[in-house]
């Protein structure tokens, strides 16, 4: 199962209408829009490489003379090997004539074989886009006609009904029909397609007059071409794919198109479960090739899965990535998978930063007059500690613009900074070793200072933090309760003592080290930066800002 992903026009859905146009038994027509930057002089050119071969595709009588040879390394050689694997390559070519030519290739065969619409077939490609209702009626090349067979009873069926109306027609009478509506429900009702009763053949008048086209899927007596958009995809998907025998091709454009998220994950789930019982049978597996704007298909399809693709401004050309083979993205998709989508990446090292900076970017004078974040395609996301060096560096060779957020209190390693300087990667951070409690209350007031041990013991309890204050200062009868302007007249240590003091408990007894308390508690430390414009605290937010900005 490959999931891909990336900025809108990157080249996804165009990805899939090149395996379509490759391997599909549809007639293409092209037009000079089809080429890069409608240049006719440059001929297009798609070639497919497909393994996992049907007994069919294999024989000498249709391909097996023009094998070519897909080593363990992922190399092509034109003489297949011991341990290689049989495949075939697929070229479409379309030159300025607009006619495109399918053929095999292989160099050592003395002459390419063209293909034909029916050889096409063979390969057993299923492409669900937006809206293919064809295939839920029994019209000329639907897919309802070819699990159905021979339809000769229908036709006479339905002339009848031409002349007594549709009361006449009687189609559940016919056995074929009425057996390819139930395999139909049976096989969309299990990718999660919603039926009310059951499928079943029925005629719908004024639908281009009277032919098999007429005769389309009924769900409880209402054509299931005007049932939701979701069960109406779900439906195309499952009647297609049901009809090859031996795996599928399957490609799927935004596959949550129409569908809520638990549909999203059941129909994922079902083509997983398709796959491992084909794994099991020891039958061909086929491939899925879907591509998704959605968190909840992204989870769904796991980090080994998905693919990140990217297209070069200056160039125009789509790179498309391995997201696996870069690091472990375990925890982002867990955590933020919808930073994937965006066009930039703060990692911030744990959830204290990533709250702080969610609860701040929309307040003035944060956000000014500047638009939304998420309208310039930026994300936030936790970059789980010590691991965001990696990620980082992972996310940048995907093409991502990344940087780093972080505490300063513990340091990275040289090979860790080497790493980011060499991924073009900067790394915002505050200076002389603060953490972001020592930050924000260095420069505070002493009424700012009153505001945030308040806000501590409206989440941790009034006692809770009176011990965490009482331990650290080593106080056990100090009245923490206070205001802050008051503690120098009992204690001997400085303003600024007392507030790294207070941080060192914060960070002990994790006072804000979590995501929605870093939301909540933003406003307070934005109004530490604002009035403090040269402490360190400030001039990292404004790093930050200056970097999600640019």
């Amino acid at each position: 199962m490959c999931c891909l992903i990336g900025p809108g026009d990157s080249g996804k859905s165009s990805a899939l209408d090149a395996i379509e146009a490759a391997l599909s038994s549809r007639w293409i027509a092209f037009t000079e829009t089809d080429f890069f930057c409608c240049d006719t002089s440059q001929q297009i050119l798609i070639e497919a490489t497909v393994g996992e071969l049907s007994k069919q595709l294999l024989s000498d009588e249709r391909f097996g003379l023009h094998l070519r040879g897909w080593t363990r390394q992922g190399d092509l050689r034109d003489e297949p090997e011991g341990n290689d694997e049989g495949v075939l390559t697929v070229r479409l070519s379309v030159d300025a004539t607009l006619e495109p030519v399918w053929e095999l290739v292989n160099e050592r065969a003395s002459s390419q074989r063209i293909l034909s619409n029916r050889d096409r077939a063979l390969f057993g490609l299923v492409r669900l886009s937006g809206e293919d209702a064809r295939h839920l009626t029994w019209g000329q090349g639907s897919v309802l006609s070819r699990l159905t067979g021979d339809i000769d009873q229908a036709a006479n069926n339905l002339a009848e009904a031409y002349r007594a109306a549709k009361a006449s027609a009687n189609l559940s009478a016919v056995p074929e029909l009425a057996g390819a509506a139930l395999v139909a429900q049976k096989q969309a009702t299990a990718l999660g397609a919603y039926a009310k009763g059951a499928y079943h053949p029925g005629l719908e008048l004024g639908r281009g007059g009277f032919s098999t086209a007429s005769i389309a899927l009924h769900d409880a007596g209402v054509p299931l071409r005007l049932a939701g958009l979701g069960t109406r995809r779900l439906a195309t998907l499952a009647i297609q794919r049901g009809a090859i025998k031996e795996g599928a091709l399957v490609l799927i454009d935004e596959i949550e198109h129409g569908l809520e998220p638990h549909r999203v994950m059941g129909a994922i789930a079902q083509l997983k479960r398709a796959q491992q019982a084909s794994v099991a049978a020891g039958s061909p597996v086929g491939q899925v090739v879907m591509s998704t704007h959605s968190d909840v298909a992204l989870t769904e399809a796991e980090a080994a899965s998905i693919f990140i693709a990217r297209r070069d401004r200056g160039s125009g050309a789509t790179t498309i990535g391995a997201l696996a083979r870069e690091a472990d993205f375990g925890k982002l998709l867990k955590k933020t998978p919808r930073a994937l989508f965006a066009r930039k990446i703060l990692l911030c090292e744990g959830a204290t930063e990533v709250g702080i900076l969610l609860g701040m970017k929309d307040l003035p004078p944060w956000l000014e007059a500047r638009a939304p974040l998420e309208h310039l395609g930026v994300a936030i996301a936790d970059g789980d500690g010590t691991q965001a060096p990696a990620l980082a560096c992972a996310l940048a060779r995907l093409g991502y613009a990344v940087a780093i957020f972080r505490d300063s209190d513990r340091r990275m390693t040289e090979e860790q900074r080497a790493n980011c300087l060499g991924a073009a990667v900067p790394v915002i951070e505050y200076p002389n070793q603060l953490n972001t409690e020592t930050a924000a209350l260095l420069p505070a007031s002493d009424a700012q200072v009153d505001r945030f041990i308040r806000f501590a013991k409206e989440r941790k309890g009034q006692d809770s933090v009176n011990a965490a204050l009482a331990h650290r200062f080593g106080e056990k009868d100090f009245a923490f309760d206070r205001p802050f302007a008051d503690w120098d007249a009992d204690l001997v240590l400085t303003k600024d003592e007392q507030k790294a003091a207070i941080a060192d408990a914060a960070v002990r007894k994790d006072w804000i080290k979590e995501l929605q308390v870093g939301r909540e508690i933003a406003p307070l430390l934005l109004d530490i930066a604002v009035h403090s414009p040269a402490s360190p605290l400030s001039t990292t937010l404004a790093a930050v800002r200056g970097w999600l900005y640019a």
